[in-house]
Formats: structure tokens, sequence, C-alpha cells
């Protein structure tokens, strides 16, 4: 039987907003892992936008559920998140901090569990006015993108991948993309611990490796594509 449509959070009370997502935890505590990833792709938008609200109930009825899909999936990274959907409600007005936290959380961890295809297409959606998203988040989202860059096109890059990066129209969005490609050039693993990489700030430094340690492997990758995208001027 297929899936059906949770209700939209909007509109309801925080009362009814509970009781849905009380139901829902149930649903994901009796779901078979073989259709998670299914079930994930309703619930996870609906609750994450849940968190809109100001009970305390229900954002910690969120919370209930996020650490039940957090065990459910970490050690699964065949079972795929709601990309597309995570970054609309990311993206739509007016919505509140803890949301759009949330949300770039996810969609990080959603990208890690994409095809090759959806990661090419949303990176540069997700670049496109990113130098107006929090500082945070900013850091996320180039991070990303040199990871998708660094995965995705060892082969050459595509005329549609090209268009798309030369499709970012503000020149700060441009002008952040083309200095994190460089920042990842000049990126130099310490082996000692402490200390900033040669050309890099220790802050600079840190934009590039994240919470993670890049490994030699990766680290080749996203030089040698992060030198071709700006070889081949793909941002002018």
């Amino acid at each position: 039987m297929a899936e059906s449509s949770p209700p939209s959070a909007a509109g309801k009370s925080d009362a009814e907003l509970e009781e849905t997502l009380d139901r829902m935890l149930t649903r994901l505590a009796l779901c078979d892992d073989s259709k998670l990833q299914a079930l994930l792709s309703k619930l996870l938008p609906f609750a994450i936008s849940s968190l809109s609200s100001p009970s305390s109930a229900v954002r910690n009825k969120v919370l209930e559920i996020l650490n039940h899909v957090n065990k459910r999936v970490k050690h699964q990274p065949e079972i795929g998140l709601p990309l597309s959907d995570l970054w609309r409600i990311y993206t739509e007005a007016n919505v509140v901090s803890i949301v759009k936290n949330f949300c770039i959380s996810y969609i990080e961890m959603a990208f890690e569990r994409t095809d090759v295809k959806e990661k090419e297409m949303m990176a540069p959606i997700l670049a496109a006015n990113v130098s107006k998203l929090p500082h945070q988040h900013q850091e996320i989202v180039l991070r990303i993108a040199a990871k998708v860059i660094g995965e995705c096109h060892s082969t050459g890059v595509s005329a549609q991948v090209a268009a798309s990066y030369r499709a970012l129209n503000n020149s700060q969005d441009k002008e952040g993309f083309i200095e994190f490609c460089l920042h990842n050039i000049l990126y130099q693993r310490s082996y000692q611990g402490g200390g900033s990489s040669p050309g890099l700030s220790i802050a600079q430094a840190n934009r590039i490796t994240g919470k993670q340690q890049l490994t030699n492997d990766t680290l080749l990758k996203r030089k040698v594509e992060s030198l071709r995208f700006e070889n081949l001027s793909l941002l002018s």
C-alpha cells in the first residue's frame, strides 16, 4: 500500500501537532528498515517544520522523533533522506532559526546518502545566495559544494553543471565560492596537530575541514576539481 502524505503542520493547534507527532513516532518505531526511507520522506519534513511551534511539548516530541531517526539511520547510509524537501523548507519565507538549523543539519546528512545526479543538481542550488545565509550555514553549504565537486566531477565538468554554477548572479556568492575553492587548493593537512595550514589562517583551514579530518585521497580530489573549476572560469 502506498504511504499516505502526512497532514501539513500549518494551521494546526499545538495539541493537534503533538497528537500527530505522537502517532508518527509510533509509526516510526514499528516501521521496517525496508520501508523507512519512504516513511522518512514524509515524516522528517513535517517533524522539522513542527519545530516552529513555541510549545515545549511539541518540540520535545519532535526531538524524540529525530533522536529515533538518528539511531535508525546512523549505520545505514543506504537509507536516503528527503534532500529537496528539506531545502524547500529551509528557503521558505519567515522560517524560524531552529527550523533552519535542523534543516541544514539534515541536508548535510542527506547529501551523504543521495545519488550522484541529485548531488550535481542540488549543489549549485545551495550555493546560490550563499552569502545571504547565516555564517555557520554558509560554511556547511560551501563544504557540501566542495565535496560534491571532488566526488562527482573527476571525469570533467559537464556543460549542464557548468551552466548551473555560472548562473550564480550575486557577485558575493561568486567571490565566496571561488575563494573557498582556492582555500581547498591551498589547504594542507597538519600531522602535528594545532596551527594553521600554510597560506591559510586557522579559521580558514577549519572552514575547509569542518568536524571531519580529510583523507589524503579526498583532499586530492577536492584540490584537483577545485582547480578545474577555477581554470575553466565557471563562475566568471
